[in-house]
């Protein structure tokens, strides 16, 4: 459990404070909650790197007496509702990444084919639209309901399986909960309110979030709602469109 405990009491705990540190952006991380952060590693490294947590504990932190006597940190329980958030947010721009690089793969195919749409790059892009469709009821046995009776079953099912594969995966993560017909947070809100960090993380002047089912909103995408139908959003899984300003 050695590799264990060093994994998540430094490199792991470290992985948050730098994402924290991230998402603060100009406005700086919280100078109670740093110094926080610095009392629970040293007290959670102290049996692998003693000599260490003790210079840290004595010169940095000011403490009296020893830390390898300090106790272990205590905690109040997790919020399961913002870790769920967070993740949905993190794995949200990991996702807008990786649309941001097919588009792009697909706008330079295009112009080699004589197309007439400016060719996207990273450079040139700095303005993107999140479309992502509204919560909507896990369907129990998809191929038995009345949607897989349906004569466009095939289209049903693109817009079903990965919402069903993200509540799987979500179940194994974090339990029964997951499996509850609406998120637990609201998706229009974590996005509109780290609207902020989305635009640092990927190099964006605009973001903005819009409702898949909303025409106008859908508009707004031009030349390139047809993106929307290649990669439909689904409950947890937005989809991202980049346009050039």
């Amino acid at each position: 459990m050695f590799r264990e405990a060093l994994k998540t009491g430094c490199y792991d705990l470290q992985a948050a404070r730098d994402e924290y540190r991230l998402s603060c952006g100009s406005g700086g991380m919280n100078r109670d909650l740093v110094w926080r952060f610095i009392d629970v590693q040293t007290r959670l490294i102290t049996p692998i790197c003693p000599h260490y947590a003790e210079h840290v504990w004595r010169e940095l932190l000011r403490k009296d007496g020893l830390v390898v006597n300090a106790g272990w940190p205590t905690a109040d329980s997790p919020d399961e509702t913002l870790k769920a958030a967070n993740k949905y947010l993190q794995d949200s721009i990991v996702l807008m990444r990786k649309l941001l690089q097919k588009q792009i793969m697909g706008s330079k195919k295009s112009n080699k084919k004589g197309a007439p749409a400016a060719t996207l790059t990273e450079e040139k892009i700095t303005e993107t639209r999140v479309h992502f469709a509204p919560d909507g009821e896990i369907l129990e046995a998809l191929q038995k309901s009345s949607a897989g009776q349906d004569a466009n079953f095939k289209k049903v099912q693109k817009l079903c399986m990965p919402f069903l594969r993200f509540k799987k995966e979500e179940a194994i993560a974090i339990g029964v909960q997951a499996l509850n017909l609406k998120l637990p947070f609201g998706e229009i809100e974590v996005l509109q309110e780290n609207s902020d960090l989305i635009k640092r993380q990927i190099g964006l002047e605009l973001v903005e979030i819009l409702s898949a089912n909303d025409h106008d909103a859908r508009a707004k995408a031009g030349s390139f709602s047809s993106l929307l139908d290649q990669n439909p959003p689904s409950p947890g899984q937005p989809t991202a469109i980049f346009l050039l300003r």
